[in-house]
C-alpha cells in the first residue's frame, strides 16, 4: 500500500492508520453504520492533526485535481452500547479541530476496532461547474472530416457539384463562434492516428497545411436545386463564423471538411535522401 512516502517508523509511531472512502455510501447493519466504496485509500493521520491538515492530506492522498474539492467528511465512530457491544455511528467532521481530536481519542480508546475510517464527498469547484454548464449550453454543429482522401469532379447527370471521399471520415462537433486556430486544434484532436491511408501519422499532427470545406449554394439553373462547391479556408474568421452559425447549413447537410496535413517526418527524410541521391549522381 502507498502512503505518499510516509513510511518511516517515526511517522508510523506518531500517526494513526486511516482509510478514505471517496464518494462512498453509508449503509446500516446490526452493528450500526459502515462505509462502502470501490477504492478505499490508506493514509496516515498525525496524532496532533488539525482539521485543515486532515483535509489537505486527504486531498493530496486522493490526488484530486484543481477543479475538485473535498466537501463533506464523515468519521465512522465506535462506542460501546448498553449491551456492552461495539456499535458504530456516522459523525460528520466539520471545520473544527475539536471534531478531529474527538476522532483521534476515540480511535485510541477503541484501538482494537481497527483503523480510522473516513468517508468523503468530492465536488467540482464553482469555476468547473460554470465551465461545464457553458460547454453543455454552447451549441455545436455536426461536421465530418476527410483526410488522406480526395474530392470528386462532378459527372453530368450524377450530382450537382463536388464531393469529398476518404477511407476513414471522422464525425465531430464545432462549437458556435469557433475560430480558425481552434478548428485546426479540433481537427488534430479527432484525427485517427495510424498508418495512412486509414490513419494519420503522429508526426503529421503538428500542422494542418490546408483546409477545405464543402459549401452548398443555390444552382444557377434553379432556385430549387442545391449545388455544392469546394472552398478553401485561408484563416478567414468571417467565413468560418458564417459556416458555423448559419442555419443554412443545418437545412441541407452537415459541415464537411477536407484537411491536408504536413508530410510525415519519415516522408520528409525520404525526400531529402532522394534529393541528395540525385545530387550525388550529377
Amino acid at each position: 500500500m502507498s502512503f505518499l512516502g510516509e513510511t518511516s517508523s517515526q511517522t508510523i509511531a506518531n500517526s494513526r492508520l486511516a482509510f478514505i472512502f471517496p464518494n462512498g455510501s453509508i449503509t446500516h447493519n446490526q452493528t450500526g453504520v459502515y462505509f462502502q466504496s470501490l477504492t478505499p485509500t490508506p493514509m496516515w493521520v498525525p496524532n496532533n492533526c488539525s482539521f485543515n491538515t486532515l483535509k489537505c492530506r486527504m486531498h493530496n492522498t486522493l490526488q484530486l485535481i484543481n477543479d475538485q474539492l473535498l466537501d463533506e467528511i464523515y468519521y465512522r465512530q465506535s462506542f460501546i452500547n448498553a449491551g456492552q457491544q461495539y456499535f458504530f455511528q456516522s459523525l460528520q467532521l466539520k471545520n473544527d479541530d475539536d471534531d478531529v481530536y474527538t476522532m483521534l481519542m476515540c480511535n485510541e480508546q477503541y484501538l482494537c476496532v481497527g483503523p480510522i475510517e473516513l468517508l468523503c464527498t468530492i465536488i467540482r469547484t464553482l469555476d468547473a461547474v460554470l465551465n461545464l454548464l457553458q460547454s453543455i449550453i454552447t451549441p455545436t454543429h455536426d461536421a465530418i472530416m476527410y483526410y488522406n482522401g480526395k474530392w470528386n469532379i462532378p459527372l453530368q447527370g450524377e450530382f450537382l457539384g463536388y464531393s469529398f471521399t476518404g477511407p476513414n471520415p471522422i464525425r465531430f462537433g464545432i462549437p458556435s463562434g469557433c475560430g480558425m486556430e481552434k478548428l485546426k486544434d479540433l481537427i488534430k484532436q479527432v484525427a485517427s492516428i495510424g498508418v495512412p491511408p486509414n490513419g494519420i501519422h503522429g508526426s503529421q499532427l503538428q500542422l494542418v497545411r490546408r483546409l477545405f470545406f464543402w459549401q452548398p449554394g443555390h444552382s444557377e439553373y434553379s432556385e430549387n436545386l442545391i449545388e455544392y462547391e469546394i472552398t478553401e479556408l485561408k484563416n478567414d474568421e468571417d467565413v468560418l463564423k458564417v459556416l458555423a452559425q448559419s442555419n443554412y447549413w443545418k437545412q441541407f447537410c452537415t459541415i464537411e471538411f477536407f484537411a491536408i496535413f504536413s508530410k510525415p517526418v519519415i516522408q520528409i527524410e525520404e525526400d531529402m535522401y532522394s534529393a541528395q541521391h540525385i545530387s550525388d549522381l550529377h
